[in-house]
């Protein structure tokens, strides 16, 4: 047998670094230990406008760790932001791209030994971080790893496939941060690669707002909240406008914007004799346009303070989960909100003790008697199958955490435990003294559950919040027999309080106000008046909204006798009244529909959808729908209530489509028809969520009866169509009285109306007792 004869090839150089020479070593080492273990992320541009489309190249460069194959990153952003991404459409607004832009030899690497990684796979989760950096792009290495130095370029908004670019969010946010983590091992084990912060800021001003009272006690004066706003309602900044205001014979000293700083002013509406006043600001700006903008005020007899005080009790910071710091946000409540009472509420299960004691300190500094009260509170944050959230308002001196868990940075360990956990055990910490404390629950994001309930600590309930409009929270309140007031707040996440401007997506609702009608603007009067109940609640609308049964306000409680008790509501809208709906425990008794009363106008149908999809967190319905008329010529569709730009409503010959989000609101189109006596309105709309969908026709001669309406479901899923009056003819001002005869054993009644802009407001009830 043959035996094969091999002859080596000579080697011709070596192919390595010897690093047995210390010099060759350490140049290695110094190449890759000067790079930040994890990585660096850097951003092209610094300031961004809010709501604006752009592009937005973010790099990350790979550190000294390098990424094995399988590792993969996370680029975070906080879950309050309405800025999102998508990963699958290419031409369409708000793509996410990320590709290695280089692959470097860094430390002396050969070219076959550069990053061998295929591809970089991108997804979009927004539950993909950890609070509050929840939402995520996460970017996969597939088939191989890359190297310490090498680039990955991500593109926000990427342009280069036809698409638009991504929507900046729609709020103003100082250093609003990206933060990277990266999974270097491949093991889902990340690491903290750092942030990157860009000043997100208002664009132009595009509309003047004035914020006023409403109802004003005959003797005192009215403070008017004047500023200019974004098209997202923002507040703008550097725009130093002429202002000037007259109303019922007043003319106000001249005054203007400032030339630096927020474009905002405040405007003293003297003493007036009694009687409704309509007061015009006007603001000219720099660039020769002149906004103007309406406030009504009714100065009244027998009010128990200088006027009605307006308050939001539901306010973050960053010291959790909010926008800016807390100074920024009570300043922005006290003089841009025009807000009389706000209430700082930090998650507690993440503010630090020093963060707590640091805004306790601030709530009283900041507070002023007569014009400013700043009261601090926690929003207990048990999960909805042990109670769900609650505010805790502190009234007096003492402001203890009786925290549900704790969990945040500062903890020694990452595993939350249990701390005043379920709710039976918050009350247990306040009930020796409730008088110093307000507990309020709320539908926010952990709904509130009640089946457990202390009546001296809970006095009132949150029946609207940015998070959206929730009617049948107060309703079930009231089915049970909970004898609880009303409040509204913004649950304000964007740095907006006192009823701040609906995000684009999460927190689509407007900010709520709580009417408050305390006797003085002192901490003392409010606390006071607020466990009293007396207080009524607003979608964000300046509108009062009164009920009485002689002396006794609404959420008193009244022993009553065998006979009829006169009992009168009050309301002044800062629009007009379309519906007024009194309700017992029960529901609705009484309903007026203020435009049948005020008579149809020919051709004037509105069509309506609105509600929630369910009752818990992300209860946003995204509708789609269509209106065809037949038989009667389109004349024109205007749409009504809707919340922001971003929901449309198009008319197209005798077809309108819209699409947009209801969050337990209403929203809609009003159509003016030409003659026609066979004008027939067929609707179509679908919840895309759910697929609900709904298609019916209306003969507008079917109208003279009143409304169409169509359930869908959901927390009161609908489309309404019906018939109005001209808006000229509907009253600003609505009261009247009642003649109630309160049943044996207990009962209550309280007041919802509607104002011809689509917001709402409910009064607190009233509460019988009788022993008949």
């Amino acid at each position: 047998m043959n035996t094969p004869r091999v002859t080596p090839r000579p080697q011709t150089e070596r192919r390595y670094h010897d690093c047995a020479d210390p010099a060759v070593g350490q140049r290695t080492t110094d190449a890759v230990r000067a790079l930040p273990f994890l990585g660096e992320l850097t951003a092209e541009t610094a300031t961004l406008t809010a709501g604006d489309l752009t592009e937005l190249v973010l790099r990350y460069t790979v550190g000294g760790s390098g990424i094995a194959d399988s590792g993969w990153l996370k680029l975070c952003f906080k879950y309050y932001s309405d800025w999102d991404l998508q990963t699958t459409r290419p031409a369409d607004r708000d793509y996410a791209t990320a590709e290695l832009t280089r692959r470097g030899d860094l430390g002396g690497a050969s070219p076959d030994s550069l990053a061998t990684v295929r591809r970089l796979r991108t997804a979009y989760d927004v539950k993909g971080g950890e609070r509050p950096f929840q939402k995520a792009l996460l970017i996969h290495l597939e088939d191989g790893f890359v190297r310490p130095g090498d680039e990955i370029v991500i593109r926000l908004g990427d342009r280069r496939h036809g698409g638009p670019g991504t929507r900046v969010q729609t709020f103003v946010e100082d250093a609003f941060r990206f933060r990277m983590y990266a999974d270097v091992l491949g093991t889902s084990r990340m690491g903290h690669v750092g942030d990157v912060g860009l000043d997100i800021v208002a664009g132009p001003a595009e509309r003047l707002v004035v914020a006023g009272p409403r109802l004003v006690r005959a003797d005192a004066p009215a403070p008017l909240r004047a500023h200019l706003e974004d098209a997202w309602g923002n507040v703008a900044s550097g725009a130093p406008a002429r202002l000037s205001a007259v109303g019922g014979g007043w003319t106000s000293p001249p005054c203007a914007f400032p030339a630096e700083g927020w474009a905002s002013a405040t405007i003293e509406l003297p003493p007036r004799p009694a009687g409704p006043y309509e007061v015009r600001v006007s603001a000219g700006l720099p660039d020769g346009r002149e906004l103007t903008a309406g406030c009504a005020v009714d100065v009244v007899a027998g009010l128990p303070g200088e006027r009605a005080y307006f308050a939001d009790l539901h306010v973050h910071s960053d010291d959790t989960v909010g926008t800016q710091d807390s100074a920024y946000n009570f300043a922005y409540g006290r003089w841009i909100g025009g807000l009389d009472v706000l209430g700082y509420t930090a998650n507690d299960f993440q503010v630090t003790d020093k963060a707590w004691r640091e805004v306790v300190g601030l709530c009283r500094e900041v507070s002023e008697d007569g014009r400013f009260v700043c009261l601090p509170g926690v929003e207990w944050c048990g999960n909805s199958g042990v109670g769900g959230d609650h505010n805790v308002i502190y009234l007096g001196e003492e402001t203890t955490l009786a925290r549900s868990l704790e969990w945040h940075d500062a903890m020694t360990t990452r595993a939350p435990a249990a701390g005043h956990w379920p709710i039976a055990e918050l009350y247990e910490a306040y009930a020796a003294n409730p008088d110093d404390y307000l507990l309020m629950p709320h539908v926010g994001g952990r709904r509130a559950i009640l089946d457990w309930h202390h009546p001296a600590l809970e006095r009132l309930i949150e029946v609207h919040s940015a998070w959206g409009t929730s009617p049948w929270f107060l309703r079930d309140a009231m089915s049970r027999g909970l004898r609880l007031g009303v409040s509204a707040n913004s649950d304000e996440h964007r740095g907006r309080p006192g009823g701040g401007a609906p995000g684009a997506t999460i927190f689509g609702g407007r900010g709520g106000l709580t009417g408050v009608l305390a006797p003085g603007l002192t901490r003392a009067s409010v606390g006071t008046t607020l466990r009293a109940r007396r207080t009524w609640a607003t979608t964000g609308a300046r509108a009062v909204a009164l009920l009485r049964a002689g002396d006794r306000w609404m959420g008193e409680e009244l022993d009553v006798a065998d006979e009829d008790l006169a009992v009168s509501y009050a309301l002044y809208g800062d629009a007009p009244w379309e519906r007024m709906t009194v309700y017992d425990t029960r529901g609705p008794v009484l309903h007026r529909d203020l435009n049948a009363e005020a008579g149809h106008a020919p051709g004037l149908v509105r069509v309506r959808w609105g509600g929630a999809r369910h009752r818990d967190r992300y209860r946003w319905a995204s509708w789609t729908g269509s209106a065809e008329i037949s038989g009667a010529e389109l004349i024109e569709a205007r749409p009504w209530a809707v919340m922001h730009q971003e929901q449309t409503v198009k008319a197209d010959g005798g077809r309108v489509g819209w699409s947009g989000a209801t969050y337990g609101n209403d929203t809609g189109v009003v159509l003016r028809l030409g003659p026609g006596g066979d004008a027939v309105v067929t609707v179509e709309a679908t919840v895309a969520e759910d697929a609900r969908a709904e298609r019916f026709s209306v003969p507008v001669s079917d109208l003279a009866g009143g409304a169409v309406r169509r359930e869908l479901g959901g927390a009161g899923l609908h489309v309404t169509v019906e018939p109005l009056a001209d808006i000229a003819r509907l009253p600003l001002t609505l009261a009247g009285e009642l003649s109630v005869r309160p049943p044996s054993g207990e009962s209550a009644l309280y007041v919802h109306a509607v104002q011809a802009d689509g917001h709402e407001v409910w009064t607190s009830p009233l509460f019988f007792t009788s022993a008949r």
